[in-house]
């Protein structure tokens, strides 16, 4: 039953394609990124963290699997407003994610997708550590250059769960020369061609991440931690060929929180973190 499901979700995805736009959408892509924020206070204390990101996917227009880890270095472990004032409060974490897309062309005018993420976000244990992300909006595109986008994002764990409107504005996203827009929440970036193989980017997204504790962490045994963050970008990305491309951006974290949560999913505490700089790196290779 399953497999015949999934033959009818292709079948309904490839009618909505000619045969040149599926041959480049269905080709899969393997990307490997790595990010540092640098070191940054937790709350009013002396305490602070630095954190390293590193992410390998693979994936094309319909499905992805990725995988991404997190490595945390703690200072000054003893003023931390959480913890136990001598083991550091989290070594490292761990993400996987599962990702489905069902794009649908409607017409010349409107296109809708619904992406469906299953996810798991664990720091030792896997257990109660599982959730999903179903993002739906409807495209319309009012010329060649400009198209509006609307509809919603549900970030759904069983400790916490968010809805969030997508709204957006989107100038010449598809074109490689001149300049770009998407304008909206959660994310925003303008960018210019320098020339079609160069594109200087500035940016701003949103992002949250619920992560389920170990069963013997110092800052709450079997607990959650959700980080919330808005982070601005300033970056380039350069196509050195049709299966390469690299990219390039200076950080810069803003409003982010760090909100703890005990085993039954009750909030104990709600942290800030002071803003910090960071970079970034992605490398991205697509196969003929």
């Amino acid at each position: 039953m399953k497999k015949i499901v999934l033959v009818l979700i292709l079948a309904s995805v490839c009618s909505a394609f000619e045969k040149s736009v599926l041959e480049r959408i269905i080709q899969p892509r393997i990307s490997y990124e790595s990010s540092l924020l640098d070191d940054a206070k937790v709350s009013d204390t002396d305490g602070s963290v630095q954190v390293y990101k590193n992410n390998l996917s693979i994936n094309n227009e319909f499905i992805g699997l990725s995988y991404t880890n997190w490595k945390f270095d703690w200072n000054k472990i003893e003023t931390l407003p959480f913890g136990n004032g001598s083991d550091a409060p989290i070594d490292q974490i761990h993400g996987l994610a599962l990702n489905l897309n069902i794009p649908k062309k409607i017409n010349d005018k409107w296109f809708l997708l619904t992406s469906l993420s299953l996810k798991s976000t664990f720091e030792k244990e896997t257990k109660d550590s599982y959730g999903a992300n179903l993002f739906s909006f409807a495209s319309y595109r009012l010329d060649e250059d400009h198209s509006f986008q609307m509809g919603a994002f549900v970030n759904y764990h069983p400790t916490s769960t968010l809805a969030l409107p997508v709204i957006s504005y989107s100038y010449r996203t598809k074109f490689h020369d001149g300049w770009q827009l998407m304008l909206g929440f959660p994310r925003t970036h303008v960018g210019y061609h320098i020339n079609e193989q160069t594109l200087v980017r500035l940016g701003m997204i949103y992002s949250q991440s619920l992560v389920r504790l170990s069963d013997t962490s110092p800052i709450h045994a079997g607990g959650y931690v959700e980080a919330k963050d808005y982070m601005s970008n300033l970056g380039i990305t350069y196509e050195l060929n049709k299966n390469i491309k690299l990219s390039g951006d200076l950080l810069y974290t803003l409003n982010r929180e760090f909100i703890i949560y005990d085993a039954h999913a009750n909030e104990t505490q709600n942290n800030t973190i002071q803003n910090a700089l960071g970079a970034n790196v992605r490398l991205v290779y697509s196969f003929d």
